[in-house]
């Protein structure tokens, strides 16, 4: 991991915690444009990402992230933005009781103790899309094209030429497997999910909607991707998660 950070210490602090194939700074340029107030904002590189090293663990990611903060003295967060892979670190830090996090913003997220399936399905969908875009030499994949247009697409593309075989496993393994204990009714007021209508993580977390988190709004963007709507309205995205953390 390596740890980018923007913005006044003694600001309200954001955590920015990017999907695959996005790195922290890269989501920071994706949102910081259209934020109003000012934030301390904490954005880092996950491994196999940006400047970071390989991606080992959400564990071993997630250590390196608290290390940073506890030396930092950053234990009250206003804001923990999560989306995809992100999450598997966002939902951590949402639980440890070591920090104090206003609001949880998560997109994009499976919501299961364990899912194998998807996690071979996941595996084998990355590393053929890996070995066929070094075959073509295409600049930008043309499937990232289609689910999140083109600039959106051309960073991801620049992010995925360093991630190899093991950084997919890595990385699919931490998406599949989450600690799922029923959340208070403060915790749950706190929290915000949101997926797109045609995302496969979607189906995957219904059933602990119900179990664990039975008061949370679950907002789906009717007519996207993974990850779509954010992608494609990155103005009003943040606009939403602005007003969120400040109501």
């Amino acid at each position: 991991m390596y740890i980018n950070e923007y913005g006044c210490s003694d600001n309200p602090r954001i955590i920015l915690l990017a999907p695959m194939m996005v790195s922290g700074s890269d989501i920071y340029e994706l949102m910081s444009p259209y934020l109003i107030g000012e934030y301390c904002i904490i954005a880092p590189d996950q491994g196999a990402h940006g400047k970071a090293g390989k991606y080992l663990s959400a564990e071993a990611e997630y250590s390196q992230l608290k290390d940073y903060l506890i030396e930092k003295n950053y234990k009250d967060i206003k804001l923990c933005f999560g989306a995809s892979l992100g999450v598997a670190l966002g939902w951590r830090l949402f639980n440890d009781d070591e920090f104090k996090v206003d609001y949880a913003w998560f997109d994009g997220v499976a919501l299961k103790k364990s899912s194998p399936i998807a996690e071979i399905f996941m595996k084998k969908l990355f590393r053929a899309k890996k070995k066929k875009l070094k075959s073509s030499g295409a600049d930008v994949s043309e499937s990232l094209i289609k689910m999140y247009g083109y600039d959106f697409a051309k960073m991801m593309t620049k992010n995925f030429e360093r991630i190899d075989t093991q950084d997919i496993d890595a990385i699919c393994h931490a998406c599949c497997h989450y600690d799922l204990k029923v959340m208070s009714l403060e915790k749950q007021s706190k929290l915000h999910l949101e997926y797109g209508e045609n995302d496969m993580d979607l189906s995957l977390s219904k059933k602990a909607f119900s179990k664990y988190i039975p008061e949370v709004n679950v907002v789906i963007r009717k007519g996207y991707s993974h990850c779509g709507y954010m992608a494609a309205h990155p103005k009003e995205y943040v606009e939403e998660i602005e007003k969120f953390f400040n109501s």
